[in-house]
């Protein structure tokens, strides 16, 4: 697991810092640093940053 700070904000502690799985990783759950809990599926976040315009700065996803 990878520990990354995202411009996305836990639900339950809002944190910033996710837990993201790395290739060797069997989970694909991405949760938050700080309180573990659940964000979202790896898949899902990689689609949303894919679709988000690359010029336009940071990317604010909301999953």
């Amino acid at each position: 697991m990878l520990k990354v700070t995202l411009a996305l904000r836990c639900n339950v502690c809002g944190g910033e810092q996710f837990m993201l799985p790395s290739p060797a990783d069997t989970n694909e759950d991405i949760r938050c640093a700080d309180c573990a809990a659940f964000k979202c599926k790896s898949d899902d976040l990689e689609r949303t940053m894919a679709a988000a315009p690359r010029a336009a700065g940071p990317v604010r996803a909301s999953l």
